[in-house]
């Protein structure tokens, strides 16, 4: 009965208006309204741009409402443990979104407003995601990661420097009980389909998925092969930049992946060289003969046996008055066109390369500089990374202690 009456009142802006309909859920006494489930799945419907039709309603109710009972029981243990959430916590939060969204300050708030969406049931959402945070940070300080796992990981993105790198989305939905595996699968399947129909990815992945980077729309960034689960790096190795996964069996749940983009490796992938040139070119014309030609490469080359810095070599240009002569500063290798960047590849600094004939001339280069960075990710990087890991399956395992110890009665 109530289910029916849920379908029929969804259109945004007629929730609150029909506060008498009753009850969803009750978590330890403390209930959750049929009014609060229809406020969740407008905002979850608007900010994830899936169009609510009757079979979309229906399939997405079961998902709102628990994660609306996780959220409960969240608030319930913050409140055990003294934790609170501040304004000024909202308004972090709130910020937080705008930037990751892509807003302008108070643009949020324009948004719902804009689409019917009270600002209530954001910071509905938002709260317990605040007060579950707070209290992940009373854990992670029980977390120790060693200096071996760290070298153990660092060791692996070495190895794997010369193979492609990704840039990947996820949607983590864990398995917190094997009996709920095709439960979770048919969530997983349904979040595809709604995907398929245009809902954006970033907004189920803040609306469902159970991983930290939930908070950024799901955006891992760029991962080099080894930083990833196995499973998931196959996968991802399979697919086409722009595609989707189908659900993701790994130990701990199903993933759904979005491969945004792919860059081919590099075995010096783990540097960052720029290098600091300066240039000096002498125009020829089209229509020199062999002995203008020979003169002017003789120029080039005195220059070369004789500049003994960039500012030599500059003095030089001067003297010439080569208007196409000059410094770069801070330019890749990869910047570099194929033939000056085999010339100054073997380069030490001071040195200067073979004359290069260019279309209209012919040039030397000088290496004035070169300063190389690792792009690695720094020890603390990768502490962190690992440790954010081990907190997730901590605070997966204390809300299925939550959900294991609290009364739960659903009544739709």
């Amino acid at each position: 009965m109530l289910l029916g009456v849920v379908l029929l009142t969804l259109p945004g802006g007629q929730a609150r208006a029909q506060s008498t309909i009753g009850l969803a859920a009750v978590v330890n006494d403390q209930p959750i309204s049929v009014v609060d489930l229809i406020d969740r799945l407008n905002l979850v419907a608007t900010t994830s741009n899936i169009q609510l039709t009757e079979d979309r309603r229906r399939e997405m109710i079961p998902q709102i409402l628990h994660q609306l009972i996780d959220e409960t029981l969240q608030m319930q243990e913050a409140k055990r443990r003294g934790f609170t959430v501040s304004d000024a916590d909202m308004e972090r939060a709130v910020a937080s979104v705008e930037q990751n969204s892509g807003m302008p300050p108070g643009g949020l708030e324009r948004y719902l407003q804009a689409n019917r969406i009270p600002l209530e049931s954001l910071q509905d959402q938002l709260r317990p995601q605040i007060a579950w945070q707070k209290i992940l940070g009373s854990m992670r300080r029980d977390i120790e990661i060693s200096e071996s796992e760290i070298d153990d990981v660092l060791e692996r993105i070495k190895r794997n420097q010369d193979k492609p790198r990704s840039n990947v989305q996820e949607i983590f939905l864990p398995i917190d009980n094997p009996q709920e595996e095709n439960k979770v699968l048919d969530d997983a399947r349904k979040i595809i389909g709604a995907l398929r129909n245009g809902a954006s990815f970033e907004g189920l992945a803040r609306q469902f998925s159970a991983n930290a980077s939930a908070a950024n729309g799901g955006n891992l960034g760029w991962m080099s092969s080894g930083e990833m689960d196995s499973t998931l790096e196959n996968a991802v190795s399979n697919m086409q930049p722009g595609q989707i996964s189908m659900p993701i069996r790994t130990v701990r749940g199903f993933y759904i992946l979005k491969l945004l983009d792919r860059a081919q490796g590099d075995t010096n992938a783990d540097r960052d060289v720029k290098l600091d040139l300066y240039q000096l070119f002498i125009p020829i014309a089209q229509n020199a003969t062999e002995d203008e030609i020979r003169t002017k490469v003789g120029i080039l080359q005195n220059a070369r046996s004789t500049a003994q810095s960039c500012e030599a070599m500059a003095n030089i240009a001067v003297d010439l008055g080569s208007d196409l002569s000059g410094r770069t500063k801070g330019i890749s290798p990869q910047e570099l066109s194929g033939t000056v960047a085999n010339a100054v590849s073997q380069l030490k600094e001071g040195q200067t390369s073979n004359v290069i004939r260019v279309d209209g001339g012919a040039l030397v280069v000088m290496l004035c500089g070169k300063t190389v960075q690792s792009t690695l990710p720094d020890r603390e990087t990768i502490r962190s990374r690992l440790s954010m890991d081990r907190l997730e399956i901590a605070a997966r395992r204390k809300l299925r202690e939550l959900r294991r110890e609290a009364f739960i009665d659903i009544r739709i």
